[in-house]
């Protein structure tokens, strides 16, 4: 129990921390999350692109 539970709090910060890294790229420290592809925000944490770039 206690394993999944850590598993899933380490999932979620991986993804957190991929999403502030996506917004810094572009230039954008201060959002929590950029597009992968045209580097707009998104308000998201769990996904990479917008809908345009899909």
């Amino acid at each position: 129990m206690f394993e999944v539970h850590y598993n899933d709090e380490m999932e979620a910060e991986i993804q957190r921390l991929e999403a502030k890294n996506r917004a810094a790229a572009p230039g954008h420290p201060e959002w929590d999350n950029a597009c992968a592809g045209c580097g707009c925000q998104l308000k998201a944490i769990n996904v990479e692109k917008c809908d345009r770039c899909v």
